[in-house]
C-alpha cells in the first residue's frame, strides 16, 4: 500500500470517506508492506498485512462462501498447471476464454482516453490479469476482490509488481458497499462481475459504482452473460456450483434500467455472439438489404429477433456519471 491510497479509503464500519490514518511498521521501500489503519471518526483498527489493508471485517455470509470457494478453486487451477508464469501471460492465453476477455480489454483501451495518473478500480479483479493492464498504461489501479488467495484473489498481485516493474493496490471488499471514498476514482471496470450480485444487490451495487465515480467518470461493464426470453439459462453457473460462486444471470433491461435508475448516462455497446467473441471476431453486420424499406425493416426486425430473444450475445455497457 502506498501513501496515496489513503485519499480514496472509506472506513467500512461507519462509511466516513477519507477518514483513515496509517501506521507502517514495515516498508520495503517499493510500498508499506505491514502496519494498522486506524478511523479518526469511529477508531476502528484494520490491519495492513503483505501490502493489502484489510476493509472487508465482517462479510455476509454469502460473500464468505464465495471467497471459500474461490480458495478452493485456486486448487483445482494449480492442479491444471496454473503457475506464476502462465498467469503472468494473461490474457494472452490461447484457450476461447481468453480470447474473449483479449479482445474487451483491447476494445475499451482503444474506446476510452485513458490518461496516466487517472485512478480506476477493477471489479472482482481475481487473477488481477487487467490490473495489471491498466497500470502498464500508467493508471493509478485499484484492485477490489472478496478474496485475496492465490491465483484466485488479491494476492496474485505478487506475480505482476514483485519485480518492481509495475504496481497497483490490492483491496479486499465487497462490490456491493466498496470501501472506496465517494467520487474519487476516474474509472470501475467491471468484467463478468457484476452477475454474482443477486437482483437485490443490483442496484445497490451499481449506486455505489456511481458513488465512487468522479463527475464524468466511467464504469465498463463487460462480458455480463444476459438472459434471453428463449434461453432463460435456468442452469446458469450449475458447473462452478460447488465453488459457491453466488451465480446469476439477467436480461438486459434489469442492467439497463439499474443503471440509469443509479443515475447514469447508458450506452449499449457492441453486443457479440459468444461464438464469435470466443474467437476474437467480430460480430457480423447484418446483411444490407436489396432495397425497399419493408425489406430493410425486416432486415432489422431479424438481427433484433436473433439477439434480443433467441440470441446468446454477452453484454458490454458504457455508463457515464454526469
Amino acid at each position: 500500500m502506498r501513501d496515496a491510497l489513503i485519499e480514496h479509503l472509506r472506513c467500512p464500519a461507519c462509511r466516513t470517506d477519507r477518514s483513515l490514518a496509517a501506521v507502517v511498521t514495515l516498508d520495503d521501500g517499493h510500498e508499506a508492506r505491514e502496519g494498522t489503519l486506524t478511523c479518526g471518526t469511529c477508531a476502528q483498527q484494520f490491519p495492513l498485512r503483505d501490502g493489502i489493508v484489510e476493509l472487508l471485517p465482517s462479510p455476509s455470509e454469502h460473500v464468505a462462501l464465495e471467497a471459500a470457494g474461490l480458495e478452493r478453486f485456486a486448487e483445482v487451477m494449480r492442479a491444471d498447471g496454473w503457475d506464476r508464469e502462465r498467469v503472468r501471460r494473461l490474457p494472452y492465453e490461447d484457450l476461447p476464454y481468453w480470447w474473449g476477455q483479449r479482445r474487451a480489454f483491447e476494445y475499451w483501451a482503444e474506446q476510452l482516453d485513458f490518461a496516466p495518473g487517472q485512478w480506476l478500480v477493477d471489479v472482482g479483479s481475481n487473477t488481477c490479469w487487467a490490473s495489471a493492464l491498466f497500470a502498464e498504461r500508467g493508471l493509478e489501479v485499484i484492485a477490489l476482490d472478496i478474496a485475496t488467495v492465490e491465483l484466485q484473489g488479491l494476492r496474485t498481485a505478487e506475480y505482476f509488481i514483485g519485480d518492481g516493474s509495475r504496481y497497483f493496490e490490492r483491496l479486499p471488499s465487497s462490490m456491493v458497499e466498496p470501501a472506496i471514498a465517494s467520487a474519487s476514482v476516474d474509472y470501475v471496470f467491471c468484467c463478468e462481475a457484476l452477475h454474482h450480485n443477486a437482483a437485490s444487490e443490483l442496484r445497490r451495487t451499481l449506486s455505489e459504482f456511481h458513488r465512487i465515480l468522479r463527475p464524468g467518470g466511467s464504469l465498463m461493464l463487460v462480458n455480463e452473460p444476459l438472459r434471453f426470453p428463449l434461453r432463460l439459462k435456468r442452469d446458469h453457473g450449475a458447473e462452478v456450483a460447488e465453488f459457491d460462486g453466488n451465480e446469476h444471470v439477467y436480461f438486459l433491461p434489469q442492467y439497463v434500467l439499474g443503471a440509469r435508475r443509479a443515475g447514469f448516462e447508458v450506452q449499449i455497446r457492441w453486443p457479440r455472439n459468444i461464438p464469435r467473441a470466443a474467437r476474437g471476431e467480430p460480430a457480423p453486420p447484418p446483411p444490407a438489404p436489396s432495397g425497399g424499406s419493408v425489406r430493410r425493416a425486416l432486415a432489422r426486425a431479424r438481427v433484433a429477433w436473433r439477439l434480443a430473444v433467441t440470441g446468446d450475445a454477452s453484454l458490454n455497457m458504457l455508463c457515464r456519471k454526469p
